[in-house]
């Protein structure tokens, strides 16, 4: 009688086993395959001190930095720019360097505008009049295929826009305050380090796994230098 009961407990076993393997294959499989960004623009991304920070929230950070490093990429390989995100530096691929520095900036800026508003901060005219200019040289500089592919509506972008400029002012009011210099409290910088392990920030990695820096709004190729001619002299 022992043995029937001994080949069922190992049938049992392999197929439970079999099952969550399978489970787990399709789940890593649905977590890393691409997504329809605009579809999934008010999925929560990352949580700071128990605020969702949803994918229009990040769109900005997602734009700008696929702007720069394909700058970068089109003088690394101008017959095809997506050589360069595959670039392995500091143990690294730069495409993963890129999105720690949409993370790190999302959430820096996140941080500094919470603190500007609870500090009653505000823009003067002067500087809204720069933050105007800001969005205008953005707008313009963009490559053709970013514009025809954002992931986020126009107000959507400017909005954080303005965030960024109330977090930078607070920025420079931290630093001179406590005697620091404004790019160590940078998201990279030294003294941010301490500021940003005070605060409680969790990744959803479900969501942040699916984003493919490098691939969002960039169409790859020969190197896109529309952003640099016919432009009125400055």
């Amino acid at each position: 009688m022992k043995r029937p009961l001994a080949i069922i407990i190992r049938v049992a076993l392999t197929v439970s086993i079999t099952f969550f393997l399978a489970y787990f294959l399709v789940r890593t499989y649905q977590d890393r395959r691409p997504i329809d960004y605009q579809e999934h623009l008010d999925e929560k991304v990352f949580t700071v001190d128990g605020e969702d920070l949803s994918l229009r929230d990040i769109a900005f950070y997602v734009i700008y930095e696929e702007y720069n490093v394909e700058k970068d990429a089109m003088v690394y390989n101008p017959k095809n720019t997506r050589d360069y995100w595959n670039v392995h530096t500091n143990g690294h691929f730069l495409s993963v360097l890129a999105k720690e520095a949409v993370q790190g900036m999302a959430i820096h800026d996140h941080i500094f505008y919470r603190e500007a508003v609870k500090n009653n901060m505000v823009l003067t005219e002067e500087e809204k009049k720069r933050l105007d200019n800001s969005r205008t040289d953005f707008w313009e500089d963009l490559f053709e295929s970013q514009k025809e592919n954002l992931i986020a509506p126009e107000e959507d972008i400017n909005r954080t826009m303005y965030e960024i400029a109330l977090s930078e002012k607070y920025q420079e009011a931290l630093a001179a305050k406590e005697g620091k210099t404004y790019h160590s409290l940078d998201w990279n910088g030294t003294d941010f380090e301490e500021i940003k392990n005070s605060h409680d920030i969790k990744v959803n990695n479900r969501m942040w796994n699916r984003i493919n820096l490098g691939n969002i709004t960039l169409v790859h190729g020969p190197a896109d230098f529309t952003p640099y001619i016919n432009r009125e002299d400055e």
